[in-house]
C-alpha cells in the first residue's frame, strides 16, 4: 500500500495541458478518446506505468469545470485523476492525480 501512495505523490507534477477542442465548436464536449490517450501516455512517460483510463462519456465544455477519470494500472493499483477545463477558445485543460 505504501508503494501506491509514493507513486500518487509524484504524479501530480504531471499536470499536462492538452488540446481537445477548436474555437469553432459551439457548445462543445471534451474529446474523451484524446484525453484518455493523453493520460495514458503521461503515466507511461512520467512513471513508467501502463494504465487503462475511463473518463465520463459526454462532458460539456465550461471553463473551470472539474470532473474525474478512473485509472487502473496493470499492476492493479487504482488512481483518480482530476481534470479541470480551461478556456474553450484555446481548447486547453489540465489533469493531475488526486488519489
Amino acid at each position: 500500500m505504501r508503494r501506491v501512495l509514493a507513486l500518487a505523490t509524484t504524479l501530480p507534477l504531471l499536470a499536462a495541458p492538452v488540446l481537445v477542442a477548436t474555437p469553432a465548436q459551439a457548445d462543445s464536449v471534451v474529446k474523451r478518446a484524446k484525453l484518455q490517450k493523453n493520460i495514458k501516455s503521461g503515466f507511461k512517460k512520467q512513471a513508467g506505468v501502463t494504465v487503462k483510463v475511463k473518463c465520463p462519456k459526454k462532458v460539456r465544455w465550461a471553463k473551470g469545470k472539474i470532473f474525474y477519470c478512473k485509472v487502473k494500472a496493470n499492476n492493479g493499483n487504482k488512481y483518480r485523476v482530476q481534470v479541470r477545463l480551461g478556456s474553450e477558445s484555446k481548447g486547453r485543460l489540465n489533469w493531475k492525480v488526486v488519489a
